[in-house]
This record gives structure tokens, C-alpha cells and sequence, in this order.
């Protein structure tokens, strides 16, 4: 079988110039092709967005396909800029990025196309599939049509975001907002184009049901990096550790993250230390929180590999997830799979994750007491604390079983071509 994906990042793609495999190792897609090399029976091919890369490369067997983005003209720039409303300027790319995808289909002629996520140009393969008639299913990561919603934060206005930086951003910011508009529009084209999706949470199960009724849902898991696998021994402190894992996006919940430890310390006086893993600019956060991090115990420790960042829940009291919309974050499942329980926002597909008071606790995402509170629940009682990461990680197990996972996207490959 011939299986030609169309991803969001390289996976194992090693960049002629740098020789680095992906961003920090790849994340759970390369766990995924690491699996799927294993089969002799599968030949494997990878399309993805990358400058300055030959438009085929060859590498461990895999076949990989970098494409240029699409570079708009000044004309084009300053008309968006004019008629920053109207959604349907995206589509000024799409005939660029419909021909890369013609050019690569024809040349690796594959058998099945999995498309990952909606959200970005390569989901128009879609659509190409769809032209050429060949079976094609997407695989859901994030929905921009419903992550729009929460774009703008809580106490966040448009005019907020857009200076957020200061004069020398306010027409990159206005882009990127007017951008994600316009996404959710190219998103909404791809899914109605496609007979059929990979998902793993109700929610997204829920939303497919609305944005793309034609198509035939199937479970697929994602396979976590495989440090997350190794055996594992926790060790709890006499100090409460949190940790948690976030991105620069206003939508992950930096604010109520510092809300949250400011409740912690000056309301409820625990002795705490929070850590935060990954890149992230605390200014704007910090400017509608009206809380410093460095004031509430918050320590930022940029990007981890992934084995720092397995040492490092491994030391600690709880993981904690503070972003506004998700799908299925894998911080959590990182987290629940080394036994760490989990306080988590209940958003989007994390109910699908963390069965509350069970595997970890749900708090509506507006209301950092509830957050505080059950940090508090955990840090303070170490018995519960063991008893529900014990759990966390019985079901983790299950859900990320890597030959499991397997199984299942294969079966769906079959089902394409039936």
C-alpha cells in the first residue's frame, strides 16, 4: 500500500541545511511514522511546507516532499488589507497550493491520503484528492472554526490584540487575526470536501457532525514520543511542583494561569512552585492579569526536550492545563501516561481525557478558584494524589497502546479502499 500524507509539520524529515528532524524531535506525527516504517508493506510518503529544501528528498525510507509557501504579491497584500472582511481573498492561494498537490500526487501515486488537520493550506489536499479520486480521509488536530470563539480571551478586546506589541505590530497582528478569519473559511471548504475523518474526542466527534455531515467518523489515537513510554517512578516533594506545558497563543490560558497562582499564594498561602515549559511571551498575559509571573511563583523554562520535560513531571506534584479551547492536548496525555494527575480546563475534548475526580479534576475555564481548589485538593493529600495519577496512567496506557493505534489507522486505510 501506498499511503501519501499531507502534514502540519515534517515529521522526520532532517533539513538540508540544519539537519534537525522537526520542531524539538516532532512530536507525536513522528511517533506515528516511526510506527508505520515498521511495516514493510507500507510506503510511505510525506508532503509538507518548508523554504530552501529540494521538492523531493528521499530519507529512511520514506519519501518527503517540502513545499515552498505561497509568497503574495505587494498588490495582494495591500488589498487584504483594504478588504480585510472578505473571506474569500484566501482563496488567491489555493491554486498554488492545488498544483504543488497534483504535482506530488502524481509522482508518488499513492493508494490512500491522510490528511493532518484543517486548520492550515495543507488541508486544501482535500479538495485534490477529492478531484483526482483518490480515497482520502483527514485526521483532526485543532478546529479553527471553533478555537475562533475563544480567540480573543476573556477581558480581551480586538483593539487589545492588535497593539498589544506597541506600534511596530499592529499590522502583523491585525493580519494574523484578520488570517485566522479568513482560515476558518479555507477550513471549512476542506472539511466539507473530504468522505472521511480521524478523530478521538466527543468533541470533535460532535463538531465533524456539523462541519463535514458527509464524511464517516473513525477512532484514531495519536502514539505519544516515546520517552513517555519508558518505566517510570514518580517522586513527590514536600513542596507543591505544578507543571504545565503552553504556547505563545493568547487562547492557552496564560492570564488564568497567573490568575490561578496568584489565588494560590496570596489567598490560600501554599508553599508552591510552578513551572512552565515551552515558548512563550508572558507581557500581554501579564498586562490583563495585572499579575507578574515572577511575583506568584511562576517559573518560565522555555522550550524541553522531551526527556527534560519527563524528568521534570516526574518530580511533580500535578500537571496543570490552563488553555481556553483544546482538542485532545498531548501535555496532558505526556502527563497521565508517567502517572502525574491533572487539573485541567473543561474544554473542548479534554473531558475525553481526564474523568474528573477520577483521573485528575475539570474546572470551568473561567474561574481560577476552582483551579486554585483543586490544586490544593492535590498538593495537600498525597494518598489521593498517588491513587488518581495510578489511575491517570491505567488508562493512558490503553488509549496511546502504540500497536493498538497502529491497527486502527490501518484498518481505516482499508476501509478507504474498500
Amino acid at each position: 500500500m501506498r499511503v501519501l500524507w499531507f502534514a502540519t509539520n515534517p515529521g522526520c524529515y532532517n533539513n538540508i541545511h540544519t539537519n534537525n528532524a522537526g520542531y524539538n524531535g516532532g512530536g507525536w506525527m513522528s511517533s506515528m511514522q516511526h510506527a508505520i516504517e515498521e511495516h514493510s508493506d507500507i510506503s510511505l510518503g510525506i508532503a509538507f511546507s518548508m523554504e530552501g529544501q529540494p521538492w523531493k528528498v528521499e530519507q529512511h525510507n520514506t519519501t518527503y516532499y517540502p513545499i515552498p509557501n505561497y509568497r503574495k504579491p505587494l498588490k495582494d497584500k495591500f488589498l487584504d488589507l483594504i478588504k480585510y472582511s472578505d473571506l474569500t481573498r484566501d482563496e488567491i492561494a489555493w491554486p498554488y497550493y492545488i498544483s504543488h498537490f497534483k504535482k506530488i500526487i502524481n509522482d508518488f501515486k499513492p493508494d490512500v491520503i491522510e490528511v493532518f488537520g484543517s486548520e492550515l493550506y495543507i488541508g486544501l489536499a482535500t479538495i485534490t484528492a477529492k478531484e483526482l479520486n483518490i480515497p482520502c480521509c483527514l485526521h483532526v488536530q485543532g478546529i479553527l472554526s471553533l478555537y475562533i470563539n475563544i480567540f480573543l480571551t476573556p477581558g480581551m478586546s480586538r483593539h487589545t490584540y492588535i497593539c498589544k506589541d506597541g506600534i511596530k505590530s499592529i499590522y502583523s497582528n491585525f493580519q494574523y487575526l484578520t488570517y485566522w478569519n479568513r482560515s476558518c473559511h479555507r477550513e471549512k471548504t476542506i472539511l466539507r470536501a473530504v468522505p472521511h475523518i480521524i478523530g478521538r474526542t466527543d468533541w470533535d466527534r460532535q463538531a465533524m457532525e456539523i462541519l463535514a455531515p458527509q464524511a464517516q467518523y473513525h477512532y484514531g489515537g495519536e502514539i505519544l514520543r516515546p520517552e513517555f513510554y519508558a518505566p517510570a517512578e514518580r517522586t513527590l516533594s514536600s513542596k507543591a511542583t505544578i507543571t504545565t506545558t503552553i504556547s505563545n497563543p493568547t487562547y492557552k490560558g496564560f492570564d488564568l494561569l497567573l490568575k490561578t497562582a496568584n489565588i494560590l499564594k496570596n489567598e490560600i498561602g501554599l508553599d508552591f512552585t510552578w513551572n512552565v515549559y515551552g515558548n512563550i511571551d508572558p507581557r500581554i498575559a501579564e498586562h490583563l492579569a495585572g499579575i507578574k509571573h515572577k511575583e506568584v511563583n511562576v517559573n518560565l523554562k522555555g522550550v524541553a526536550t522531551a526527556q527534560e520535560l519527563r524528568e521534570a513531571l516526574l518530580s511533580s506534584t500535578l500537571y496543570c492545563h490552563t488553555s481556553y479551547i483544546e482538542n485532545s492536548p498531548n501535555s496532558i496525555a505526556e502527563a497521565q501516561i508517567l502517572g502525574i494527575p491533572v487539573v485541567a480546563t473543561n474544554v473542548g475534548g479534554t473531558a475525553s481525557m481526564v474523568k474528573d475526580g477520577e483521573t485528575g479534576f475539570l474546572f470551568p475555564s473561567t474561574d481560577p478558584y476552582m483551579a486554585a481548589y483543586f490544586i490544593m485538593k492535590l498538593a495537600l493529600n498525597n494518598k489521593s494524589n498517588l491513587t488518581i495519577g495510578n489511575r491517570a496512567k491505567e488508562i493512558a496506557e490503553i488509549r496511546h497502546d502504540r500497536d493498538t493505534i497502529i491497527k486502527q489507522l490501518i484498518n481505516v486505510y482499508h476501509t478507504l479502499l474498500q
